[in-house]
């Protein structure tokens, strides 16, 4: 897509950091120049949610230098949620070779894409994504409590998939829809999930890094707007102790050279090429696992029985299993990823999946068979916490050669930072147990 004719006082050039979490700078559109690209810290790609920097910056950045920001004007959009409308666009990131930033996640997933259209094959995926609406927390906040609705009607759990519990958050709605469409994002459908006050949202499916670029931006838009309203969306895994968590679930299915869905159903059964993909997630998605769960809350959405996967299993129309492939006609198959929490990556969640699948379509991976019944009934097999993931990430050969080994180096130093920052809190746990009780 071409550079729009006239671009917005205001232009804001945005990153995805290893979090998932916008960065980047805003200048005046008509200072704009395609042959003077706008430069950026690359310390942004080493940075924790904490705000620190991860070690791996000494060997791949020891001089804090500058990248290159080229903004793919295909994810150009307005900022409809802020009290002075700017332009937004998602910006590629070069190096002073002109070469993409082998550690910047959009750039992994694009690595992932190339690999898929060298073997002539090309994945559409459509993704889903639930939040909590909750009150705005301060610093020193130690738990968090759900939104009242209009006339002050709190939820108290029970009114999943309610059109009239959406009701209570109608403005909101109201302007999470007006606002997509100003903003160009593909918004399909808004669904009252299983918690007080958590919402689900989908995005129409289409190719890879678009859909990863619109569920960026529409995370961030969901954020701006609910500031608008006095409110906090939290897309945190596990943010309330009695209630389901968020997930974020991802539905693949992948096109041939002449464009057919090589995922189409037989009589309602999954074709080789299907039941090979599933067969690789099961087999490396374990070694992703840090991926799909990037940070120490992201382990405690793993409850039995609270809407969130404990294994890898897969089956037919069936939401208790990791992997489910949906009912549906025969050219729509297609599976859906459950792994995932709403705190993950876009791009990565996104990368990681579709490296699994294709290193199992490359080595016809069985899976497998389906699970019939409950899957909770079954013994839960993912990694326990996010240190058990890294190891296993870091010491995947295929995985690493997939993704990238410059990226695993910088992703697994940026969550090694954050875990030994983690682990030197004093947690409410301890405070609560500890400092009375000793």
């Amino acid at each position: 897509m071409a550079k729009p004719a006239q671009l917005p006082d205001e232009l804001e050039l945005l990153v995805a950091d290893m979090n998932g979490v916008p960065r980047g700078k805003t200048l005046r559109g008509a200072s704009f120049s395609d042959d003077q690209l706008p430069h950026l810290a690359e310390a942004i790609l080493f940075q924790t949610i904490t705000g620190g920097y991860a070690a791996a910056m000494e060997t791949y950045n020891p001089k804090d230098r500058d990248l290159l920001l080229r903004p793919d004007w295909s994810s150009f959009g307005a900022t409809p949620w802020k009290a002075a409308p700017a332009g937004q666009v998602i910006c590629e990131t070069l190096d002073h070779r002109g070469e993409l930033v082998a550690y910047d996640p959009r750039n992994v997933l694009r690595r992932v894409l190339d690999a898929y259209a060298a073997a002539g094959l090309r994945p559409v995926v459509a993704p889903e994504v639930e939040f909590y609406l909750l009150d705005p927390v301060s610093k020193d906040d130690l738990t968090l409590s759900t939104a009242a609705g209009l006339a002050g009607a709190a939820e108290f759990g029970g009114e999943s998939f309610s059109p009239d519990a959406l009701e209570k958050f109608a403005p909101f709605i109201a302007d999470t829809r007006e606002m997509c469409r100003n903003s160009g994002l593909a918004l399909s459908a808004v669904v009252h999930e299983m918690g007080p006050a958590q919402i689900e949202l989908n995005i129409a499916h289409g190719d890879p890094l678009s859909r990863a670029d619109q569920l960026f931006l529409l995370k961030r838009l969901i954020k701006g707007c609910a500031r608008k309203h006095g409110m906090l969306a939290s897309f945190m895994a596990k943010p309330l102790v009695d209630a389901p968590g968020n997930g974020l679930h991802l539905h693949c299915s992948v096109l041939g050279a002449d464009g057919d869905n090589v995922f189409a159903l037989n009589r309602r059964r999954a074709p080789g090429s299907l039941r090979h993909f599933i067969g690789g997630l099961q087999r490396y998605l374990p070694t992703a696992f840090a991926l799909m769960a990037p940070n120490v809350n992201s382990y405690k959405r793993f409850v039995r029985d609270q809407a969130a996967p404990i294994n890898l299993d897969w089956g037919y129309d069936n939401r208790t299993t990791g992997f489910r492939v949906p009912f549906s006609d025969s050219e729509s198959g297609r599976v859906e990823n459950r792994i995932a929490g709403a705190d993950a990556n876009p791009y990565l969640i996104m990368a990681a999946t579709l490296a699994c699948g294709l290193l199992g379509m490359t080595e016809s991976v069985e899976p497998s068979k389906p699970v019939t019944g409950d899957a909770y009934d079954k013994k839960r097999a993912l990694p326990r916490d996010l240190g058990e993931a890294l190891r296993m990430l870091e010491q995947s050969e295929k995985l690493v050669d997939a993704l990238g080994p410059a990226f695993v180096d910088v992703f697994v130093s940026v969550k090694r930072a954050e875990l030994a920052h983690f682990s030197s809190t004093i947690t409410r746990w301890e405070v609560g147990y500890l400092g009375s009780a000793l």
